[in-house]
C-alpha cells in the first residue's frame, strides 16, 4: 500500500521562498518609489500651506508679509518716562537685527499662523533638522515693558551638525525669500510685479545656489526628491502656484535688469537689485535662503549647511 505524503518537501519550500524573494525584489523598488512620490506630494502641500498662511497674515497687514524687525521694532525716542525711549506697539523703526529665519518662522507660530509640524519637510534627510516640541506660546508678550513676540528656543541652526550640542538643531526645513534689501520691499508681499516669477517659500537649495562640485553633489538637498543625483525642489510663487523645480535655474524664471540682459535666475544665489541701478531700473532678482545671525542694512548671512560627508561647504 502506497503511503501518502503530508506537508511539503524541503525542495518545495525552497522553491516557494525563492519565488517570494523574487517578487519582493520586484515590488520593493516600486513601493519605495511610490513612498518617495507620496512624500514629494506632501512636501509641495506643506509649501502651499505656508504660502497661504503668509497671505492670511498679509490680509491684516496692508498686504505685507511678516518681518520680525517690524514685529520687534526699535524703541521710540522720547515717549517713555522722563523722556526716555520706550517700546510702542506698532510704532518705531524696523529693527533689522531680528530678520533671520528662526525669528521669522517662530513669530508665525507664536501668532498661530503656522504650526511646528508643517515646517518639517516629509522629505527631510538632514539629521540636524527636527520638529520643535512644546512651543512656549506664553513668550508672546507684546504689551510687556520689554516685549517678546516669539519663543527664542525655536532655532534654525542648520549650519551646525555636531551631535550632543544644544544648539545643533534646526526646527525648519524650508528656505524663504531673503528678508533684506530691495527684494524685501518688492517681493516679500502679496502684490508684486511678475508674480509667477517671484518665489516666496520652498525647499532650501544648495549653498549659495551651487550647481557643480562638492557643494552640489554632497548637499543634503539633493536627497529631497527623486533622483538623488540632482537637485529638485518644491517652490511656491507669488501667484500661489507650486512647482517642483528640476534645477536651481527654473526654466520660466528670469533675472530681470530692465528690458535687457534677461537670463535664467538662480533662485538660491544672491544678486542685489542695485546692479541694475545704472540702467535706470530696479530690476528683479529672486534669492531664497535660510538666514542666521543679526542682519543689518548691508549684510545678510546665509546658513552654510554641512555636506553629507560632514565637511563645510566652501
Amino acid at each position: 500500500m502506497k503511503r501518502k505524503h503530508n506537508g511539503f518537501t524541503l525542495v518545495e519550500i525552497l522553491v516557494v521562498i525563492s519565488i517570494i524573494a523574487i517578487l519582493l525584489g520586484l515590488l520593493l523598488p516600486a513601493l519605495s518609489k511610490s513612498q518617495r512620490a507620496t512624500k514629494s506630494t506632501a512636501d509641495q502641500a506643506n509649501v502651499k500651506k505656508m504660502w497661504e498662511s503668509l497671505n492670511t497674515y498679509a490680509n491684516g497687514a496692508n498686504g505685507r508679509f511678516p518681518l520680525p524687525g517690524l514685529i520687534r521694532r526699535k524703541q521710540v525716542p522720547g515717549v517713555g518716562a522722563n523722556g526716555a525711549a520706550a517700546y510702542v506697539p506698532g510704532q518705531g523703526e524696523e529693527d533689522l537685527q531680528w530678520n533671520n529665519t528662526a525669528n521669522f518662522y517662530s513669530s508665525m507660530i507664536a501668532a498661530d499662523f503656522l504650526d511646528t509640524t508643517v515646517l518639517i519637510s516629509p522629505t527631510e534627510t538632514n539629521p540636524v533638522v527636527r520638529k520643535f516640541e512644546n512651543y512656549n506660546y506664553n513668550n508672546y508678550q507684546p504689551s510687556a515693558t520689554n516685549p517678546t513676540f516669539w519663543d527664542a528656543g525655536f532655532l534654525a541652526n542648520i549650519f551646525r551638525a555636531e551631535d550632543g550640542q544644544a544648539t545643533s538643531v534646526c526646527h525648519v526645513s524650508y528656505a524663504h525669500c531673503a528678508l533684506h534689501g530691495e527684494r524685501k520691499n518688492s517681493i516679500w508681499r502679496q502684490s508684486v510685479l511678475n508674480p509667477a516669477q517671484r518665489c516666496h517659500v520652498g525647499n532650501r537649495g544648495t549653498f549659495k545656489g551651487a550647481f557643480s562640485g562638492n557643494n552640489y553633489a554632497k548637499s543634503y538637498t539633493l536627497l529631497f526628491h527623486v533622483p538623488d543625483q540632482t537637485w529638485e525642489g518644491a517652490v511656491v510663487y507669488a501667484d500661489g502656484h507650486v512647482n517642483l523645480e528640476l534645477s536651481v535655474f527654473p526654466d520660466n524664471v528670469q533675472y530681470e535688469c530692465g528690458s535687457i540682459n534677461l537670463k535664467k535666475d538662480n533662485l538660491y544665489a544672491y544678486q542685489e537689485f542695485a546692479t541694475c541701478a545704472a540702467g535706470g531700473s530696479t530690476g528683479g532678482d529672486n534669492w531664497m535662503c535660510m538666514a542666521i545671525g543679526a542682519p543689518n542694512a548691508s549684510t545678510y548671512a546665509e546658513a552654510p549647511e554641512k555636506l553629507t560627508d560632514g565637511t563645510n561647504p566652501t
